[in-house]
């Protein structure tokens, strides 16, 4: 009597009966093909039929290939970008992680190149901002030292010629 066969079902018991390492497992899965009323021969065509390549580690590989191809010209959005300028220097000198070293092992040959030069570009840019910023407040410093009382009576003191009220 034949039990009720999925097809799916019958393909893994032949998947396995072919292909485990494990004796007791493939006696079970043999046991169970034959129960469902398959002959040797049978067994062996859906084997052929479903069988994946002849070495799984070539078609990994295969794999890999593709997508290492794809991933070459792989380009960061305008967004990313902007993200990359302002925070990536920040990242990069908080945690020491420029994120470069996945780009170079994964093949990102174009982002790499984007994100090596927004990080320069963004780590200039900062410099360049704190930079503005110190000589901007010391600009505002002296102008208020310049606008003090005491300031511009020293200046009068010197343009008279007279030293702290003494007269020559």
């Amino acid at each position: 009597m034949k039990d009720k066969i999925h097809k799916d079902e019958v393909e893994w018991l032949v998947s396995v009966y072919k292909a485990s390492i494990d004796e007791e497992v493939t006696k079970k899965a043999y046991e169970k093909l034959i129960k469902y009323g398959l002959t040797d021969e049978q067994i062996q065509d859906i084997f052929e039929k479903t069988k994946p390549d002849e070495f799984p580690l070539d078609a990994f590989d295969k794999a890999w290939a593709k997508q290492t191809e794809r991933n070459e010209f792989e380009k960061y959005t305008f967004i990313e970008m902007i993200k990359i300028f302002l925070l990536g220097p920040y990242r990069l000198f908080r945690y020491f992680d420029s994120g470069l070293k996945e780009l170079w092992d994964y093949n990102y040959k174009t982002k790499f190149r984007q994100r090596l030069i927004l990080l320069v570009l963004g780590t200039i840019f900062y410099i360049f901002f704190v930079v503005g910023i110190l000589k901007y407040d010391e600009y505002k410093r002296i102008q208020k030292i310049e606008n003090t009382p005491a300031c511009s009576y020293l200046q009068s003191v010197r343009n008279n010629g007279t030293e702290l009220g003494v007269e020559n």
